[in-house]
C-alpha cells in the first residue's frame, strides 16, 4: 500500500474514532457483527491459552477484551498502523502489549504461535489485494502455528462503494500455493463473509 492509500485509511479511521469514540463503530462494525467475527477467529480450533498471539490491526484492542471476557489468558501483542487507536487501547488496556506498527515498513523481530488479522483489509484503497497477500506472506514467516484471517466475500450482490471485498476462493488458491499446504475456509458463519486458517502443519 502506497503512503497516501496509507494516509487515507489513517484519516478515515481517525475521524470514525473521533465521532464514535470507544464504540464498535469506530473500526466499522456494530457490536454484534464484531463479537460474531471474534467468535469466528476463534474457530482456528487450536487451545489458545497461555500462547503467544499477535493481533495484527488491533484498532482500540476489542479483540484483547473479548479473550479476556472468555477468561482465555493469552500472551498478547496488538499492532496497528493508527496510532490514535493504539492510544486509546493502551489507556483500555495498560497490561496489553500495544504498539504502532506496519510490517510494510517495519521490522518485525519477534514470532507467534498465532497470529489474526479481523477487518483489517476492508476499507477499499488502490491496489489492496496485492497488499493483503504481501501481507500475510510476511507475517505468517513469523506464525508458529497458525494464522486466521477474515475478509468480506466479493460474491456479495450489495457491495459498497467504501468497502473492499476478496472472493474467497482465490484466496484459498494464495493460501496454498504461497503460504502452507494447511489451509481451512469457513464460508458459513456470517453472510459475504469469510474466515480462513492457515496452518504450519
Amino acid at each position: 500500500m502506497d503512503e497516501l492509500s496509507k494516509e487515507y485509511v489513517i484519516s478515515f479511521f481517525g475521524k470514525k474514532l473521533g465521532m464514535h469514540g470507544d464504540k464498535a463503530e469506530t473500526v466499522g462494525w456494530t457490536a454484534a457483527g464484531q463479537r460474531r467475527r471474534f467468535e469466528c477467529m476463534l474457530d482456528i480450533g487450536r487451545d489458545l491459552e497461555g500462547k503467544r498471539v499477535l493481533d495484527y490491526g488491533c484498532g482500540k484492542g476489542d479483540f484483547y477484551q473479548f479473550l479476556r471476557d472468555r477468561n482465555i489468558s493469552v500472551q498478547y501483542t496488538g499492532m496497528d498502523i493508527n496510532a490514535g487507536l493504539i492510544s486509546l487501547a493502551r489507556q483500555k488496556h495498560p497490561e496489553g502489549g500495544f504498539h504502532v506498527f506496519d510490517i510494510e515498513s517495519d521490522q518485525l523481530s519477534e514470532d507467534f504461535d498465532y497470529i489474526f488479522l479481523c477487518g483489517v483489509f476492508n476499507l477499499r484503497v488502490g491496489g489492496l489485494t496485492e497488499t493483503v497477500h504481501n501481507v500475510l506472506i510476511k507475517l505468517f514467516h513469523h506464525c508458529r502455528g497458525g494464522m486466521a484471517f477474515n475478509a468480506l466475500s466479493a460474491h456479495d450482490p450489495k457491495q459498497d462503494y467504501e468497502l473492499h471485498y476478496l472472493y474467497p476462493g482465490e484466496m484459498f488458491e494464495f493460501a496454498v500455493k504461497n503460504l502452507s499446504p494447511f489451509v481451512s475456509l469457513r464460508n458459513d458463519r456470517l453472510p459475504y463473509d469469510f474466515t480462513m486458517f492457515v496452518y504450519k502443519g
